[in-house]
């Protein structure tokens, strides 16, 4: 076939290619360029395959040929279709046929030179890109002498002035007319390739793309995108002293697509859709689900389970003012050295289909949110995205959580409530999306955890932390015989490759294919909250928090109100359910109890008080504090400027406080430095 040939076959395809609905898909788009002020068209290279596989060969041997035939053919059909908008346009090199879907994908990792010139596809996620940049294409120079205009292409990326005015040959200062040249967008922006692609142990590898006219800025760090383009090089001046024979590598883009999808990556066959509708219907579907959880690590049922069901996630939702309320839960897990949280967080950042796993102690707040970075080629202010903003759309599991520096683990505040990251550095303001699930651990500060200090000080973390967190769960090392005995078989069958002995009776999932069943449910199924459901959770909240009448204990907020929310609509979407039924906000309920009592029930009450999981002092403390301060108070608006310890114990108990209740809250006071004691069976107020 001759260029000709070739360009009218494109022209053809404009015109008459249909898809599966009959409809002609690229036709309609051409029409409508002009009404929607358009300057390119996108077309899928499978259906341009399909439709005469020529263009294949073509696109493979000569990618500029090939898109300078495509992008001519598109010119000639709109010179005839509409020639008032081609001339209404002041550069018509800015018509483009743009391609997505193109065969030859290129994994980053595996670029070499033999690529160098040709058209690729690649895929992953954007780091940083930088401003957008007018690029001089045609420039008009005026001769200060002669005052004639001299009309001039400009390379690609580079700058040339005329040596000589042709009218009146002198080499003169000539100046640059920026009004009456020609300008295109031009932006950089840096790929890197996905946590799912990296392999274990290296370093991820990233490429530099150019994007010119109407494809820059339509992404941001942190958007997963596959990008088509050429392969182009430039020469390496990072050696000092001498130019080396190497030359750096950065991509031309044709065509850019941006996936919002999380689960987009992930290849379901009709095979593997029948499968996951199976095992949908299965009586027993929670149960293997939860099994499938971490299945090297013994015990732990609901501490899987509510993993399970951050993994599935609820359904965000915005609302009519614009307010957006998350779908992805957080989860705390608080444990003793050896019980097995970080396997089950290293488990989870590889079942997560954008998972991503990072230790508190090797990690900063630009680390987890963005950064700003200097650009040593154009000199400017860059912003990368951190490892909540890559984890977009999946999961963050933090290990030693506690570890963290304070002013590091303030910045994810945020992120965990509204799903976005602001960054203002450097001139640069900017908010990214971070709609990520946090699944943390962290270890007791005082090496195990302590029943009888609060959640607060066992932990050392700021309440603001700890209320984001949907469920807080403690896992402690106890001693019972017969559970190590059981812990101790486990472990060993595991080292010798044995298979334990399946006593339940649940048999769990593959990771593959939990990760299909994973992707389809948050693909396809977005459940809805049934009255039913709803007024589980309500008599559930409001009847825990009636327990609070008349000054008592705050049992729950409205920040575990929305979680039971979300829990009972992941676990809808576990069976592919669009209804939340009352099972499943049953199911919700007794997660979020179980969790409020290991970390928020005052012992001496028995009741839930979630001050004992936000605050130093429980409720009831607080109460007993605030009898003791104003007998001290009484005492020394008496004249006693220093009460007597055994005289302050008698006036709080005849105000209705235990003597022994008494003696452990002055204890506590002056171990928190609210009391003090000048001398031997005397007492004072800090503040007096």
């Amino acid at each position: 076939m001759s260029g000709y040939d070739e360009q009218e076959r494109f022209e053809e395809f404009l015109r008459t290619y249909k898809d599966e609905h009959g409809i002609s898909t690229y036709w309609t788009r051409v029409q409508q360029m002009s009404i929607n002020d358009e300057i390119s068209i996108t077309v899928d290279f499978q259906d341009l395959s399909s439709f005469d596989n020529v263009f294949i060969a073509l696109a493979a041997e000569d990618p500029k040929r090939f898109l300078e035939m495509v992008n001519g053919a598109l010119l000639s059909v709109l010179r005839v279709e509409d020639p008032d908008y081609i001339n209404s346009l002041a550069d018509i090199s800015v018509i483009k046929t743009r391609f997505t879907g193109y065969p030859d994908h290129v994994p980053l990792r595996t670029i070499r030179s033999r690529h160098i010139g040709k058209l690729i596809h690649i895929s992953g996620i954007m780091m940083r890109a930088s401003e957008v940049k007018p690029l001089l294409v045609k420039a008009i120079f005026l001769c200060r002498i002669c005052h004639a205009e001299i009309p001039q292409d400009q390379d690609e990326g580079k700058y040339t002035e005329p040596a000589l005015c042709p009218v009146c040959t002198k080499k003169t200062p000539i100046r640059l007319i920026p009004q009456k040249s020609q300008f295109k967008d031009w932006q950089k922006v840096r790929i890197q390739e996905s946590p799912e692609e990296l392999p274990p142990g290296q370093m991820p590898r990233s490429v530099d793309v150019i994007l010119e006219g109407d494809i820059v800025d339509i992404s941001r760090p942190g958007d997963l995108v596959k990008v088509t383009g050429v392969l182009q090089t430039s020469p390496d001046f990072s050696r000092r002293g001498g130019r080396l024979a190497t030359f750096n590598i950065f991509i031309e883009a044709n065509g850019v697509e941006i996936s919002d999808k999380e689960h987009e990556q992930i290849q379901i066959s009709e095979e593997d859709v029948k499968r996951i509708e199976e095992l949908s219907q299965h009586p027993q579907v929670y149960e293997r689900i939860h099994a499938s959880i971490a299945p090297s690590i013994q015990g732990h049922e609901d501490i899987k389970e509510s993993i399970a069901l951050l993994i599935f996630g609820g359904v965000p939702k915005l609302l009519s003012d614009g307010t957006r309320l998350r779908g992805k839960s957080n989860i705390l897990m608080i444990g003793d050295p050896g019980t097995g949280k970080s396997q089950i967080l290293k488990f989870v950042s590889v079942l997560a289909t954008r998972g991503l796993y990072t230790s508190g102690k090797g990690t900063t707040a630009a680390g987890l949110t963005a950064a700003v970075v200097h650009d040593t080629d154009s000199s400017a202010m860059t912003l990368e995205a951190g490892a909540l903003v890559l984890a977009d759309q999946g999961i963050a599991c933090i290990d030693e959580f506690d570890k963290m520096d304070p002013n590091d683990r303030t910045a994810i505040h945020e992120a965990m409530e509204q799903h976005t990251v602001s960054i203002a550095k450097a001139g640069i303001v900017a908010t990214l999306n971070a709609r990520t699930s946090i699944l943390a651990a962290a270890n007791p500060t005082l090496g195990r955890y302590e029943d009888s200090l609060t959640l607060q000080e066992n932990i050392r973390l700021p309440f603001t932390i700890l209320s984001r967190f949907d469920l807080i769960w403690i896992m402690v090392d106890t001693v019972n015989v017969e559970q190590d005995r059981e812990l101790a078989k486990f472990i060993l069958d595991m080292h010798q490759m044995k298979k334990p002995p399946d006593q339940s009776g649940i048999s769990p999932i593959s990771p593959d294919f939990l990760k299909k069943y994973i992707g389809y449910a948050n693909l396809n199924v977005s459940p809805q909250l049934t009255p039913e459901a709803a007024e589980v959770i309500e008599n559930f909240y409001v009847d825990l928090r009636k327990s609070a009448e008349g000054g008592g204990a705050i049992p729950i907020t409205a920040r575990q109100l929305e979680s039971l929310v979300r829990l009972a609509e992941a676990r809808a979407r576990m069976a592919l359910r669009s209804k939340v039924n009352k099972e499943d906000a049953r199911a919700a309920v007794r997660l979020m109890e179980e969790s409020l009592r290991m970390v928020a029930m005052d012992r001496i009450t028995g009741r839930i008080d979630i001050d004992r999981q936000v605050s130093k002092m429980s409720a009831e403390q607080r109460s007993s504090s605030d009898i003791i301060i104003k007998a001290l108070r009484d005492m020394e608006a008496e004249g006693t400027s220093t009460a007597n310890i055994d005289a302050l114990i008698q006036r709080t108990v005849s105000m209705g406080l235990s003597r022994e209740r008494a003696e452990k809250v002055i204890e506590k006071l002056l171990n928190d430095g609210i009391l003090y004691s000048p001398r031997e069976g005397k007492i004072r107020h800090s503040q007096s």
